[in-house]
């Protein structure tokens, strides 16, 4: 590694210690930041943008019931699933979408992180549960999830109907590059309960 010439060095990273003695521990350096590469490993993942998904749906639905495009939104996003009615079943689909996106989003942000302490660690080695715990997985994507918002508080996005385009014919809403799929993290209490619910209103 090439040194610069400074007059004066700047301070080590500051490290975090992240899990506990019972997943096992790792002390990661906080940059306050995502590096370049750790960005380019997340993209080229290829991750589901959640949210995008979202608005398709809510659009779609919205076409065949009449509804309001942004209390259906909130509906899919938040685990609402009594608001939605006979939709029910798309409702559960979604919740299984963002079970499992969070998983894998999970896994990406954690094995970008990993990489500063172990340069070769891949995907394979989060998800082999005889390398590393998984709720040590989801601890590490959390500490992911702070560099990228540079520790700050993120407060939830309003949406209105001209963002979600309140037409069918309009379902192509841009979101933004910084999309983390955090709408993924919400709902999945209600899953089962809905799945209940529909599995009790089909005939038979």
């Amino acid at each position: 590694m090439l040194k610069l010439p400074f007059k004066t060095s700047p301070k080590e990273f500051e490290k975090i210690t992240v899990g506990n003695a019972e997943i096992g521990e790792l002390e990661i350096p906080k940059y306050g930041d995502l590096t370049p590469n750790e960005r380019i490993f997340i993209k080229a993942a290829n991750l589901v943008d959640i949210r995008m998904a979202a608005v398709k749906l809510a659009n779609a639905i919205a076409a065949k019931s009449g509804g309001k495009v942004t209390d259906i939104y909130y509906a899919l996003t938040q685990g609402n699933a009594a608001s939605l009615g006979e939709y029910l079943e798309d409702f559960v689909n979604f919740q299984d979408l963002m079970e499992e996106n969070s998983k894998s989003r999970n896994s990406v942000l954690a094995t970008a992180i990993i990489k500063r302490l172990v340069p070769e660690w891949e995907l394979e080695n989060t998800q082999d549960f005889n390398q590393i715990h998984p709720i040590l997985v989801q601890e590490v994507a959390d500490f992911a999830r702070k560099e990228e918002s540079g520790w700050q508080e993120v407060a939830d996005e309003e949406i209105t109907e001209e963002d979600l385009g309140n037409s069918p014919k309009n379902q192509e809403i841009p979101t933004g590059e910084k999309s983390t799929g955090d709408a993924e993290d919400t709902g999945r209490k209600k899953k089962d309960s809905a799945k209940q619910a529909l599995a009790a209103s089909q005939p038979g």
